[in-house]
């Protein structure tokens, strides 16, 4: 008898599960819309959809694949419909400034010049079109804003300017040591991988603990305690900490400053939820979501990922890696992956996902697949990406 009801359970079970695999798939299919890459914009029921949608919210969200070379054109073509006062980038607040600043000031021999020196230091912006995609940002005169940790390597761009302003010459000599530091262990790492980053080595720590102990400006006792905060993040792996310090930076640094105003957001996928993000946590994405909830306003939120194709890599010189739509990172996207059929871009509309589980209809026990639609307004996959490359 038990082992009949334990059959019958089981029976009940796969039935159900495939009948909200057919609930959910039936959705996908009624909310597909397609557009194709036009000029520098596009075309297409899927892009009408994106632009009015783009339209109707002062804070639209872009949560990416990073390392796609098509992320930035599709950001740079919603940027041309709607004129954006902020860009907030997944960077460090200091390194934002002053790329700001630098390509405000410099000419563009110069500016090149300094992207030799200094340029993969610049987090995704060390990318050619994701660079290409800032300078058009700042000569439209939005403000470009970072609410990241400093990134390991951009300890030296950062002492690079820390030593111009010092009044204090022993400091200035440490600020140039870690300069030079710094970009002598990256050349190691770029040729030998085990070898460390000079951030994650304890001559740096005892270096920022020297710096701490003397007589800076403000300006300077504040770099130094987030690049330290960075590394702290770096050495424990600390996911937790890391969204903490995201958060802080946003309040102190720029909410007033986005309030009424319209924002344009670009981070990886985990930080744009509206929710819980997909490593766990509460990110950039939902004090965005909250804070318009709360003038009875909407944000908007996009996925932009890839199906097929090559992924760019974070370091010049490493070798693209091929995406894998049945088992990369991505794999619980595989509902939507199935109804990409087409050569064309699609655009997934959620919102009737997000009412079919509110009103008790649908089911999602993926937690990954569930997070990530609950936390999109709108999915675009781009059937066959390209990997996003460094300037020559």
């Amino acid at each position: 008898m038990i082992r009949r009801f334990l059959f019958l359970l089981g029976i009940f079970a796969f039935c159900n599960g495939f009948a909200q695999d057919s609930v959910l798939t039936s959705i996908i299919r009624q909310n597909n819309s397609l557009f194709a890459p036009s000029g520098n914009s596009f075309s297409g029921e899927g892009w009408r959809k994106i632009d009015s949608a783009i339209k109707s919210s002062k804070n639209v969200l872009i949560g990416e694949d990073h390392f796609l070379g098509e992320v930035p054109l599709f950001v740079d073509a919603i940027a041309q419909r709607v004129k954006f006062d902020n860009f907030v980038i997944e960077i460090d607040p200091y390194s934002a400034a002053l790329l700001q600043n630098k390509i405000n000031t410099l000419s563009t021999g110069q500016f090149n010049e300094y992207e030799k020196t200094f340029g993969n230091t610049f987090s995704f912006y060390a990318l050619e079109k994701e660079m290409d995609l800032l300078q058009k940002m700042v000569k439209n005169k939005t403000t470009i804003m970072g609410t990241d940790q400093v990134l390991m390597i951009a300890d030296r761009l950062l002492c690079s300017e820390l030593k111009k302003i010092t009044t204090n010459p022993a400091a200035k000599k440490l600020y140039d040591k870690i300069e030079t530091e710094s970009k002598s262990h990256f050349d190691n790492f770029l040729k030998d991988p085990s070898k460390p980053m000079y951030m994650l080595t304890q001559d740096f720590e005892e270096t920022l603990n020297k710096l701490l102990a003397m007589k800076l400006s403000a300006q300077e006792t504040a770099q130094i305690k987030d690049i330290q905060l960075s590394r702290r993040i770096y050495i424990g792996q600390n996911h937790f900490l890391r969204l903490q310090l995201m958060k802080n930076n946003f309040y102190r640094l720029y909410y007033r400053q986005l309030e009424g105003k319209r924002n344009l957001f670009k981070f990886g996928a985990s930080h744009m939820c509206k929710g819980e993000g997909l490593l766990g946590g509460y990110d950039i994405g939902n004090i965005v979501y909250n804070i318009a909830d709360s003038k009875f306003e909407k944000s908007l939120h996009i996925l932009v990922v890839g199906k097929n194709g090559m992924k760019g890599t974070p370091f010049r010189g490493w070798s693209p890696q091929a995406l894998d739509p049945d088992n990369g990172d991505l794999k619980a996207l595989q509902p939507f992956f199935k109804e990409v059929k087409s050569k064309e871009w699609h655009c997934f509309d959620l919102t009737p996902v997000h009412k079919a589980i509110s009103e008790g209809k649908l089911v999602i026990n993926d937690i990954y697949l569930r997070r990530f639609v609950q936390g999109f307004d709108l999915l675009v996959v781009i059937p066959e990406v390209t990997a996003a490359g460094f300037k020559n």
